[in-house]
């Protein structure tokens, strides 16, 4: 029954946002994940957008954010501190945030409440990560970890052109496939064929790429995926 009620409430959850964005108020971009938007980033610094599902135990604090959750009260509100303010919610509502959950890191939260009871707060909706300071170190491990994004990328790349964020660059199409500089042993790739980078973006910044090859020419390739930003503590 409890998994039943969980469906409805994000169905209706999903439909309130569907709604909200289909009508004359709220305009949203159009451009395509990985694709540079018209605002130009400093140097150095990559962004990534990502959905989320984020879960907070009551009596607990959202990792990396000043999200905290003190339970559901008596009048069955669900009982969210924001930096320090309390900000009672009901299902639906939404739940914004934006700081910095690691030095040169500045996260952006746009979230909702799908469900919550006395254990749990559960807030779907969507984040806007930008990295500064980004020096490409491939491999390695990540660390303590502090939260995890999922980010939707495609890359359009020339010749000689790089992946951002990592030290794989595209070299040259040929019968074998598309050829990759930076990858480790068998440098080609054929379309739909798989393009996996693990490696640190910064000091508190983590990334795995799993990519596809889309399309390939001889001057050009393209390649999508998505990437894992891991922030460490």
């Amino acid at each position: 029954m409890r998994s039943r009620v969980m469906i409805g409430v994000m169905l209706a959850v999903t439909t309130l946002i569907l709604a909200a964005c289909s009508s004359d108020q709220i305009q949203l971009p159009v451009n395509l994940p990985g694709v540079p938007t018209a605002t130009a980033l400093p140097p150095g610094t990559l962004a990534y957008d990502a959905p989320v599902s984020l879960m907070v135990k009551a009596g607990g604090l959202l990792p990396g954010t000043a999200i905290a959750y003190n339970g559901k009260s008596a009048t069955g509100q669900a009982q969210i501190m924001i930096a320090g303010q309390l900000a009672p919610k009901q299902v639906a509502d939404s739940v914004d945030w934006q700081g910095a959950p690691a030095p040169n890191v500045t996260l952006k939260l746009a979230t909702r409440v799908a469900a919550f009871d006395e254990k749990s707060l559960t807030l779907v909706g969507s984040s806007h990560i930008e990295i500064r300071n980004v020096a490409a170190q491939p491999g390695g491990a990540p660390g303590t970890t502090v939260m995890e994004l999922n980010a939707p990328v495609t890359y359009s790349l020339s010749l000689k052109e790089t992946i951002p964020g990592t030290n794989v660059s595209y070299v040259a199409g040929a019968t074998e496939g598309a050829q990759f500089a930076g990858l480790d042993g068998y440098p080609y790739r054929k379309q739909l064929d798989s393009l996996q980078y693990n490696g640190r973006l910064n000091g508190k910044v983590y990334v795995k790429f799993d990519l596809r090859v889309i399309n390939y020419s001889e001057a050009s390739a393209i390649v999508g995926g998505t990437a894992k930003i891991i922030i460490e503590q």
